[in-house]
C-alpha cells in the first residue's frame, strides 16, 4: 500500500498581513546578513585565509559585496514562495516614460552629493572623519566585475526587496508614510553614517517612483547608474571641477522636475492601490515584527558612528 505523505508548506510570512509580512522581511534580511558573515568566517577561517591584511584581498571583497545579495535572494525566494506572488509581478513591464523618468531622477540624485557634504560637516562637529567605501580592484576585467557585483547585482536585489518586498505592506501606511518609512529602512540598513542622508532620500524617491510605476524596473535602471557612475569615476579619475557649477544646476532641475511630475502630475497612472487603512495596530505589528532588524541596524550606525570619531 503506497503511503501517501503530507505536502510540506513554507510557513514562513504565510499567515501574516502585508504589513507584519514587511516587518519581518526587514527583520530577517538583518538576521540572514549576519548568520552569512558569520559562516563566511568560520568557513575562511577554517580554510586557513584569515591573515595579515586579508580584509583588503579582491576575494574577500567580492564576497563582502556578494553576501547580503545573496541574503535578498534567499528572503525574496522564501516570501515568494510562501506568498504564492512572483518576481513578475514586481517587475511587470510599466510605461516606457516611468524609464526615462529614472534617468532623470538619477542625473537629479547626484545633486544630493552637496547635501552629504553639509550633512558630513555636522558630523565633523562631533569628530567624525568618513571613510570611503574600499571596493576590488579596477584593474584589466576588475572594471566589469565591480560593476556587476556592486552596480548590477544590488540593483536587482535591493529594488526586489526594498522597493518590492517591504514596500507592498508599506503601502498600507498611505503614499507619504511608505515612501518616508521605504527611505528611512532603507538608509538604516546601509548603517552608514557618512551616507545617512543621500541613502535616505534615493529610498524614498525610489519608492515614489514604484508606487507611481507599479513597477521596480525603472528602480532598477536608476540604483545601477547610481553605482556604475561612482565606479566609473573612480575608474577613470574623472572629476566636476571644471563643470561644477553648470552640473550641479542641472541635476538640481533634474531633480526638481522630476518631483513635480510625479507629485503633480502623475497620480492618475498610479498602477497599485496604496491605501490610508492602516489602523493603530498595524502600526504596532509593522514596528513588532521590524523590531529586531531596526534595533540591529541602529545600534551597528552608532558603533560605525563613534568608531569613526
Amino acid at each position: 500500500m503506497k503511503t501517501i505523505l503530507p505536502e510540506r508548506k513554507t510557513t514562513l510570512f504565510k499567515e501574516l498581513s502585508p504589513v507584519q509580512a514587511s516587518g519581518l522581511s526587514y527583520s530577517l534580511s538583518v538576521i540572514f546578513s549576519i548568520l552569512s558573515v558569520f559562516i563566511f568566517i568560520i568557513a575562511i577561517g577554517a580554510l586557513g585565509l584569515i591573515n595579515e591584511g586579508y580584509t583588503e584581498k579582491d576575494w574577500y571583497l567580492y564576497s563582502s559585496f556578494l553576501l547580503p545579495q545573496l541574503c535578498f535572494a534567499l528572503l525574496t525566494f522564501l516570501y515568494i514562495k510562501a506568498k504564492k506572488t512572483t518576481v513578475k509581478e514586481l517587475s511587470r513591464l510599466p510605461s516606457p516614460r516611468y524609464f526615462l523618468l529614472a534617468i532623470v531622477l538619477q542625473i537629479g540624485l547626484l545633486s544630493l552629493a552637496e547635501l552629504n557634504t553639509w550633512f558630513l560637516e555636522l558630523l565633523k562637529i562631533v569628530g567624525y572623519e568618513s571613510e570611503g567605501p574600499t571596493i576590488p580592484s579596477l584593474d584589466g576585467f576588475g572594471f566589469v566585475g565591480v560593476l556587476f557585483v556592486v552596480a548590477l547585482l544590488p540593483a536587482i536585489f535591493e529594488e526586489i526587496f526594498f522597493r518590492g518586498i517591504l514596500l507592498k505592506g508599506l503601502k498600507q501606511f498611505g503614499e507619504l508614510s511608505a515612501i518616508l518609512l521605504c527611505g528611512a529602512l532603507f538608509s538604516l540598513y546601509h548603517k552608514n553614517p557618512a551616507q545617512t542622508v543621500y541613502q535616505f532620500i534615493c529610498g524614498a524617491a525610489f519608492a515614489f517612483v514604484v508606487i507611481r510605476s507599479g513597477s521596480i524596473l525603472p528602480t532598477v535602471v536608476s540604483h545601477f547608474l547610481n553605482n556604475a557612475w561612482i565606479i566609473t569615476m573612480e575608474k577613470f579619475h574623472w572629476t566636476l571641477d571644471a563643470i561644477y557649477l553648470p552640473f550641479l544646476i542641472v541635476s538640481i532641475l533634474c531633480l526638481g522636475l522630476s518631483v513635480v511630475y510625479l507629485f503633480f502630475f502623475d497620480k492618475k497612472d498610479l498602477k497599485e492601490s496604496v491605501t490610508n487603512c492602516a489602523k493603530k495596530k498595524d502600526w504596532k505589528d509593522f514596528f513588532l515584527f521590524a523590531s529586531i532588524g531596526i534595533a540591529v541596524c541602529a545600534l551597528t550606525w552608532l558603533v560605525n558612528l563613534f568608531a569613526g570619531m
